[in-house]
Formats: C-alpha cells, sequence, structure tokens
C-alpha cells in the first residue's frame, strides 16, 4: 500500500464547544472521535489515520483534560486515507520515540567510597 500525497491541508479544530456536555472521564476519548470526524467531513472520504503523535498530544495532561483546541496538518493520498499530523512535525518525526536516559541509582559500594573520601579529607585538616 503506497501513500502517495496528493492534498496536504492544515486544521485547528476546536473541541471547547463540545466539551462542557461530555462527562469529565470521557473527554480525551471524545476529543480523539472529533478530531476524526471533524477531518472526514472536511476532506470527505471515509478512513482517517491519526498519527501516535497526536493522541499523545491529546491525553497529555490526562483524560479528563483535553487541550481546548490543537493544529493538525491532514495528508489525503492516492489511496482516499487520510492521515493526521501534529502541524510542524514531519511524518518521520512523528514516529521517532524520544529515548529518557535514566540515571543509575548509585550501589551501596559507591557510596561508601564516597563517604570515606569524606572522613580522609576532614582527619587530614
Amino acid at each position: 500500500m503506497s501513500h502517495q500525497v496528493v492534498e496536504e491541508r492544515t486544521y485547528t479544530i476546536p473541541f471547547y464547544p463540545f466539551m462542557n456536555s461530555i462527562p469529565r472521564t470521557k473527554r480525551a476519548s471524545k476529543a480523539v472521535k472529533l478530531v476524526k470526524e471533524f477531518i472526514m467531513k472536511h476532506m470527505k472520504v471515509d478512513e482517517v489515520w491519526l498519527a501516535q503523535d497526536v493522541n499523545e498530544f491529546i491525553f497529555k495532561r490526562g483524560m479528563q483534560k483535553p487541550p481546548r483546541k490543537i493544529t493538525v496538518r491532514a495528508e489525503k493520498g492516492d489511496d482516499n486515507v487520510v492521515a493526521i499530523y501534529l502541524a510542524g512535525l514531519t511524518p518521520e518525526e512523528a514516529f521517532t520515540t524520544q529515548t529518557v536516559e535514566v540515571k543509575a541509582q548509585p550501589t551501596e559500594d559507591e557510596i561508601d567510597l564516597e563517604e570515606e573520601d569524606f572522613v580522609e579529607e576532614e582527619d587530614d585538616e
């Protein structure tokens, strides 16, 4: 399945008119559905594909507090499927996972060595 871009548009989709009538625990899920419905309506397609970065942006503050609006870039392919990305990101950037370096906790031996160095410095005085 090749996805040649035929048409590309940028939309700012507001969520706030609908969010007050939706239960708090379903707001982010409904926001995802609103994005898909908005794109289906405006680009006149039946199938919409949502990139992971858009989903993560909507759920970033949790399920109860989605953003008030979102700016997305919609790419319509020759196969009549629309791919949705965050505005400003390329499709390659949408799928790159950011690795977080976790610093290892010092072991007990390293802690003991640091304490010994500190004690030796005090004894020299």
